[in-house]
């Protein structure tokens, strides 16, 4: 199998880094997401209790 020029290792290198961070962004935002679902539902004071009727 022939070697890979430098250039094109670098490059691939690059992708994967890139590539990383993308995922590492989008979890990130995953994560902000289902944190910012459970102050919702505490802040519309709606719970088991308050129904009593």
């Amino acid at each position: 199998m022939a070697k890979k020029s430098p250039q094109q290792f670098i490059k691939r290198q690059k992708e994967m880094e890139r590539a990383r961070k993308a995922k590492e962004k989008m979890a990130k935002r995953q994560q902000g997401k289902k944190e910012d679902e459970v102050p919702d539902n505490d802040a519309a004071g709606i719970t088991d209790n308050s129904i009593t009727e």
